[in-house]
């Protein structure tokens, strides 16, 4: 009689790639940065020209990001509005907002 050869035991499930932070715990200033992004792309199919400011506060972060709203037909007078993200701790994001609307000519530096 032969011997029957048992099948290889499957491979341990691995973890996602794209979960990096332990849930409960803090995040940084970049994934809060990315989160954001991430949350605003959910919102709005407008483009995202960049993050205008950040700060952690005691609920977690808080985030302004630009968003381009209408690109002008000619020259550089685009309609951008800013919009205010919340996150808290973990990168929830817990509220969002926008603050106002302006011609790139007319940002503030």
């Amino acid at each position: 009689m032969t011997a029957r050869k048992r099948p290889a035991p499957p491979a341990p499930a691995t973890a996602p790639a794209a979960q990096t932070s332990d849930p409960g715990r803090p995040i940084s200033l970049q994934q809060a940065m990315d989160r954001a992004r991430a949350a605003l792309q959910d919102i709005t199919p407008l483009p995202v020209e960049g993050i205008a400011s950040s700060e952690r506060d005691p609920g977690g972060w808080r985030i302004v990001a630009e968003v381009l709203e209408a690109p002008a037909r000619m020259g550089d007078n685009d309609l951008l509005a800013a919009y205010e993200l919340a996150l808290d701790p973990t990168g929830e994001l817990t509220g969002f907002r926008r603050l106002r609307r302006y011609h790139r000519e007319d940002r503030e530096e």
